[in-house]
């Protein structure tokens, strides 16, 4: 928000201030900044390898436009950071470097044919027609903001890891020996019959005595302790509050329409068909076709082979259709609906289009943006305005005057909190919606000492807020008058949950004894549920059968049995069939275990091999000045 504030004050008061400040940054010895001087020359030292700044910002820009899809396209350099990105990057670029020098040590060299081979056969640089494209090479590298010669060394070197790692990889591969009984122990199922005595089954259980209360309540002291609560005072400035204040002239809204109108121009879009051919001849033989009233699909699939999804380029403006064949824009944007047009040379060959669809453009008057246009510009100017508050606040609290004084002087909003614990809850376990939303509010509130005023924070682009800290009450032990009937029913549950076990037990006695296990379950009114097969990591587990369950069933005999408690009760289960693994007969199964175990074998072993480098090769790495760079 403060960087806001600042693009939007223009005073010469405080430009002059700026400068002054940045004059006296000088003169403290940062003055290398300014002349242009950087004072990290490198972030890791790999051998006699230098990784420099410039390298490792490069490589996360480049990791972080990889990972943005994947997070909406919301992910920016600060929350990249925040992830571990840099310290990712930096340690991933160090292993790279390590094996590079592995290669060269080794007398690994990639000859430019190789190279040459490798970028060619690269599917990113093909055409339409599937062959290696100069202007598609070109293009991609520019969007990726990496020069030929960069790129060419990039390949060079991924060849040369490749062949230096290929032995290695092909090391790892699991024997037969130990696959086959892996495969055997992981994939064997086991049936069992199971009876669950459920807690709220159990009988007879009495209220408690007066002292067996105390007891459990002070036993269990933690269960029954009020959190701290803090009493507070608020005050807070808001950049809405002070918009609804701010009436915006006809003429500032008009002027800001103008700037603003492409904002509220929907261009007109046009749903476009297009082929690609080898030469005009071709083209013109298929514009024939067409005139002749032949579907444009099936043209592009007799002429050129492409199918219907290559053939459509989409519902494009005249700005996303330059973006991608700029030669095409005119023609595409002067025919009507269901008209071919063409040819039209590109890089790519010569280009036949149909438009199949047109979607009008539209402009928004400003009658239906006003009201949105107005209430943003009144935020714009209660920004500057909230600026211009926020010192007043400080000079006022500066002078000695309580937060009761400054709010009557400004005409600002005081918010009292009579109770509230860290987790925005009132002694009722009610949610308190007197704060604002902003969740860094209650962080300084219970960062902040009894009796005491926090330091005016930000809340974003909202506004600010001061908390003082009027009363804290530590957590105590709620008395047992207040929680009776919570500890009565708990007590009641931990006596209803040892019934529950010792029927179990004496269920499991009798099982072990030769009882029939549907006779039993007869007797106590319960179902006996047969599990599905089940393997040790519980894949084929139904309800809320326990891990431990699972667990004990492939610990047990034949006709074994063994029992293990739930949340809301206790199982006791008999092993009723094994179900042996067979690694013949699941080919799939095996070959996927294979991989699996491949995996991760070829992972500990380059996991090894970049140890063992790194103790060959001296590495220093300087993470925070890596950190300092973003």
């Amino acid at each position: 928000m403060l960087e806001y504030i600042r693009q939007h004050t223009g005073s010469i008061l405080i430009k002059v201030l700026f400068g002054l400040l940045i004059l006296s940054f000088g003169a403290w010895g940062i003055g290398d900044m300014i002349s242009g001087r950087v004072s990290v020359v490198k972030v890791a030292t790999v051998g006699d390898v230098e990784i420099t700044p410039d390298q490792l910002n490069q490589q996360f820009q480049r990791e972080l436009e990889r990972l943005r899809p994947l997070f909406g396209g919301s992910l920016d350099r600060e929350q990249a950071r925040a992830m571990g990105l840099v310290d990712g990057v930096l340690k991933e670029m160090v292993e790279r470097t390590l094996f590079d020098l592995a290669a060269r040590d080794l007398g690994v060299l990639i000859g430019d044919d190789l190279v040459s081979a490798a970028i060619r056969g690269n599917p990113s640089f093909r055409n339409n027609f599937g062959k290696f494209d100069r202007y598609v090479f070109d293009q991609t590298l520019r969007n990726s903001g990496l020069s030929e010669y960069a790129f060419i060394e990039m390949v060079r070197d991924e060849i040369g890891r490749g062949q230096l790692l290929q032995g290695l990889q092909q090391g790892g591969t699991v024997p037969a020996a130990i696959l086959n009984p892996l495969y055997r122990r992981g994939a064997e199922r086991r049936i069992a019959e199971t009876l669950f005595i459920a807690n709220d089954k159990a009988k007879g259980i009495k209220a408690a005595a007066e002292e067996e209360l105390i007891a459990f309540h002070e036993k269990n002291a933690a269960r029954f302790t009020a959190p701290e609560y803090r009493t507070l005072s608020v005050l807070t400035l808001l950049t809405d509050d002070l918009a609804r204040e701010i009436a915006v002239p006809d003429e500032r809204l008009a002027e800001a329409y103008e700037e603003r109108r492409d904002e509220f121009s929907r261009p007109e879009k046009r749903r476009v068909l297009q082929m690609v051919l080898p030469d005009e001849a071709a083209a013109k033989d298929a514009l024939g076709k067409l005139t002749e009233g032949r579907p444009f699909a099936e043209v592009a699939k007799d002429a050129t082979g492409m199918d219907s999804e290559t053939v459509a380029l989409g519902l494009l403006s005249r700005d996303e259709l330059g973006q991608l064949f700029p030669e095409l824009v005119e023609t595409v944007f002067s025919l009507s609906p269901d008209v071919a047009g063409g040819p039209v040379e590109s890089p790519l060959g010569w280009h036949l289009v149909k438009v199949s669809e047109i979607e009008p453009g539209h402009v928004r008057t400003l009658d239906e943006v006003g009201g949105e246009l107005r209430q943003e510009i009144a935020k714009e100017l209660a920004i500057d305005d909230l600026f211009d508050l926020s010192n007043k606040l400080e000079d006022i609290l500066g002078g000695g005057a309580t937060l009761e004084e400054a709010a009557s002087s400004l005409n600002l909003v005081l918010t009292r909190v009579p109770s509230i614990d860290a987790t925005g809850r009132d002694p009722r376990g009610q949610a308190v919606n007197s704060l604002p939303p902003d969740p860094k509010v209650l962080d300084v509130a219970f960062e902040t000492p009894e009796t005491q005023e926090s330091p005016l924070t930000e809340m974003g682009m909202d506004g600010y807020f001061i908390v003082r800290v009027d009363q804290i009450t530590a957590p105590a032990l709620r008395p047992l008058a207040e929680v009776r009937s919570e500890v009565a029913e708990a007590w009641k549950d931990e006596r209803r949950a040892e019934k529950a076990r010792q029927t179990a037990e004496q269920v499991l006695e009798r099982l072990k004894g030769g009882a029939d296990v549907t006779r039993v379950a007869g007797e106590l009114g319960i179902e006996v549920v047969t599990t599905p097969p089940i393997d040790r990591a519980g894949d084929g587990a139904e309800g809320q059968m326990p891990r431990p369950l699972i667990t004990a069933l492939f610990g047990l005999g034949l006709g074994e049995s063994t029992l293990a408690e739930a949340a809301r009760g206790t199982y006791v289960a008999r092993l009723k069939e094994v179900r042996p693994a067979n690694p013949s007969a699941d080919k799939d199964g095996l070959e996927a275990m294979r991989q699996q175990l491949t995996r991760a074998m070829r992972s500990d072993l380059l996991v090894q091999y970049a140890g063992a480098l790194r103790e060959r090769y001296s590495v220093t790495t300087d993470k925070r000045a890596a950190e300092q760079l973003f």
